[in-house]
């Protein structure tokens, strides 16, 4: 009589097993006519049915790469699933929790081995039927994908130039086909079951990779991001974030640095863009500011400082980008028109005439025109008391008198109208009237995160932080070792 002794090596997995645990024996099941057999024979043929079969390769753990802690892994991204991928700078890795594997790159469907597919330009005039015809489709298959298609992307919007990949079966007809319509997004097609075809827009597929960049001033901030590898955009938006605690007109020095960790989004290895600034980290003179990329649970998503309060504040520090100061806040200035001395009740921020002039602050216009040797000049009245004056303007921009004005819009363009020596802006800060110097005045505080949403922010910014820790020389982590136990 044949043994049924029969052992089960199937791996069970779920969302809810835990990450990390390998591939469990479950249990041996003999038929009853063999239970009156002693434990030695048992134990004989276990030992003959194991040794027979090579499971190395079914119980082992899976292979783990690197990543975001699962907790985090939502935020990281708006189009999940997406594989936050690691890449050191300097060579080096922080111990991060495993990868969860609903992060990871999105796998091809079933079937769809690239070498099955063959691609197809559209030429220029040529429709989706004369496509077919070309590469051998019936007029009946082409008919059937452009009804399916009507609906969610009609054929008539398939354009010269972009491409169809096709995939048959070993009979020749039709298992798939697919039209890349932009960066973002393709239309596919497969068989309904039903002799037709169902066609739907499916995003495609893309990795996330999180990268480290440590930067220090030397001349420039542009200079020192292009240093680090970041693009120009990803430099502009670390200023940005930074621009309420910065003015990187005045406050930079030769010393200063930086560390971020930002995304950079890949398709088929290839890179397609750039993706947010999770975390950053700017020490100015000596003075650490940092930001932490926040999504709470509203789906509003901001930078915060590590206590919780929001990098917004009610003013920005510079109304100009990345420009110098050629003449500071003084009571006894030599007029550089006037030839003698007077208050000089303002900071003037030197640029190329046409350069952007922005509020930098929400409000009111409550004058813009002429006004002796400020020549063109725009006043902002701000909420609880402040005023904002931008002058020696070369033109205005769309805002008029009365009108409403929002943070960083652009309100002028330097020039050097009225008494000016050359195109610069002159700007002033108020209150209550009275002249403050605008590279000292304390601004408002920003707004702090709701209590509610503080113990997300917490495991955020716990590991971010962690993480930004481990960028840059070691001789800076090991001097800032203590930073962290106190954040």
């Amino acid at each position: 009589m044949p043994s049924t002794l029969r052992w089960d090596f199937t791996q069970k997995s779920g969302p809810n097993r835990p990450l990390g645990e390998g591939s469990r024996r479950r249990r041996g099941h003999l038929a009853p006519h063999w239970s009156a057999l002693g434990l030695g024979l048992l134990t004989a043929l276990a030992s003959g049915a194991l040794a027979g079969f090579n499971g190395t390769d079914s119980i082992a753990p899976e292979a783990q790469r690197l990543s975001l802690s699962p907790s985090l892994a939502p935020t990281l991204t708006e189009t999940p699933p997406s594989e936050m991928a690691r890449e050191p700078a300097n060579g080096v890795r922080p111990k991060l929790s495993p990868i969860n594997p609903s992060q990871r790159e999105p796998s091809r469907e079933a079937g769809s081995d690239e070498s099955d597919w063959r691609s197809h330009t559209l030429e220029s005039g040529e429709t989706l039927s004369q496509l077919g015809r070309r590469i051998g489709l019936e007029s009946g298959t082409t008919l059937a994908m452009a009804r399916s298609a009507s609906e969610v992307y009609p054929v008539r919007r398939l354009r010269p130039g972009h491409t169809i990949k096709v995939r048959r079966t070993d009979d020749g007809e039709l298992a798939g086909a697919r039209y890349r319509i932009d960066d973002h997004r393709y239309l596919a097609w497969e068989p309904d079951g039903e002799g037709g075809y169902s066609a739907r827009i499916e995003p495609l597929p893309r990795t996330v990779r999180v990268k480290e960049a440590y930067g220090r001033i030397r001349s420039s901030l542009f200079e020192a991001g292009a240093e680090a590898g970041l693009s120009e955009r990803t430099t502009m938006e670390l200023a940005r974030i930074f621009g309420w605690d910065i003015d990187f007109a005045h406050d930079l020095r030769t010393g200063d640095w930086f560390r971020v960790l930002y995304q950079e989004v890949y398709r088929q290895g290839k890179k397609v863009g750039g993706g947010e600034i999770l975390a950053a980290e700017f020490v100015v003179r000596g003075e650490s500011h940092r930001a932490i990329r926040f999504t709470d649970a509203e789906g509003r998503t901001d930078y915060y400082h590590p206590d919780g309060r929001s990098v917004r504040k009610a003013f920005l520090r510079s109304p100009v980008k990345y420009t110098r100061i050629t003449s500071r806040f003084s009571k006894n200035r030599q007029h550089p028109v006037l030839d003698r001395r007077r208050a000089h009740k303002g900071v003037d921020y030197g640029a190329p005439t046409g350069t952007p002039v922005r509020a930098t602050g929400s409000g009111r216009v409550t004058f813009r025109g002429r006004k002796g040797g400020f020549g063109r000049v725009v006043m902002i009245r701000h909420a609880n008391r402040f005023t904002t004056v931008y002058a020696h303007l070369s033109r205005f921009a769309s805002a008029h008198k009365g009108q409403r004005v929002e943070q960083g819009q652009p309100i002028g363009y330097v020039g050097q109208s009225g008494l000016a020596s050359g195109p610069h802006l002159h700007y002033e800060f108020r209150v209550r009237g009275v002249h403050r110097n605008p590279l000292t005045v304390d601004f408002p505080k920003a707004k702090a995160l709701p209590e509610k949403h503080r113990p997300a922010f917490e495991r955020r910014r716990h590991h971010l932080t962690a993480w930004m820790e481990t960028v840059g020389p070691e001789s800076l982590r090991v001097a800032r070792g203590g930073d962290d136990q106190a954040s």
